[in-house]
């Protein structure tokens, strides 16, 4: 099938440069430990009024710094803007193949290699440093791997919307800096929803951005029922129509400009 195909060359590519990307692991590791520092500067003394310990906050951003591998570092609109600038799309988009698909096939070999050579490598640092939660119900890897799952579903279709939006647009790097303070934020990676105010912390808990990390997150440190799983695959329903209805206009677009 070609989107396997497309898949295990993007991941082959990258395994040429896994030493290279060590560098980028230990640099999200200390990230992992500054957050972790911070917040038990913040936590210290007041465990009991807050719902997470120091312990849980600990899990909580070793975790979130794992998943940010798979989910947030992704390529800019996954790439297609350049496409749009150089005129490729339009051959793209004439090929017997799903425009949607051939273009996330390939950042999802990226997505694979980032698993299995930043994100696991990472959780390993935490472990033997501060320590890696471990669920102790076996259900809850089940949920976890669903949950992870519809993730990088969620965050491919937001970041294939942001780079379809250059056939309108041409310049996506104000879209692309924007999702990832939405993500960074409303998504739980810095301060855990729980910490926001009232309305917003409900209010961001129905955004897609909960879905790209806090979910996961949660579901994994068993803070959350599976029930989330819903609305993660609720707005990976809703995007993946979205995308497949906005690339038809794309294509009539260059159609009607002639490529």
């Amino acid at each position: 099938m070609v989107y396997w195909l497309l898949f295990k060359k993007s991941f082959s590519r990258n395994m040429q440069y896994r030493l290279s990307h060590l560098i980028n692991n230990a640099a999200s590791a200390i990230f992992g430990f500054v957050y972790i520092a911070i917040w038990t500067g913040v936590l210290a003394g007041k465990e009991q009024k807050s719902p997470y310990s120091i312990m849980d906050m600990t899990y909580y951003m070793g975790a979130s710094q794992c998943i940010l591998w798979m989910t947030v570092f992704l390529t800019a609109g996954l790439g297609i803007q350049a496409g749009v600038r150089n005129g490729a799309i339009s051959f793209e988009l004439a090929r017997p193949t799903n425009y949607f698909f051939y273009i996330t096939s390939q950042e999802a070999g990226r997505i694979g290699y980032n698993a299995l050579f930043r994100s696991l490598p990472i959780g390993l640092i935490f472990t033997f440093s501060v320590g890696f939660y471990t669920p102790e119900h076996f259900p809850v890897y089940v949920y976890t791997f669903l949950s992870v799952i519809l993730a990088v579903g969620i965050s491919l279709n937001i970041f294939y919307l942001i780079g379809i939006s250059s056939c309108w647009t041409t310049e996506i790097s104000w879209a692309h800096f924007i999702n990832l303070t939405l993500m960074f934020s409303l998504g739980g990676q810095m301060v855990p929803l729980t910490f926001l105010p009232g309305p917003l912390s409900q209010f961001a808990g129905w955004l897609p951005f909960a879905g790209v990390v806090y979910y996961p997150v949660m579901i994994y440190l068993e803070k959350a029922n599976s029930s989330v799983l819903l609305i993660q695959g609720g707005w990976l329903l809703f995007l993946l129509l979205l995308n497949q209805w906005i690339t038809f206009l794309a294509r009539q677009k260059i159609e009607i400009q002639g490529g």
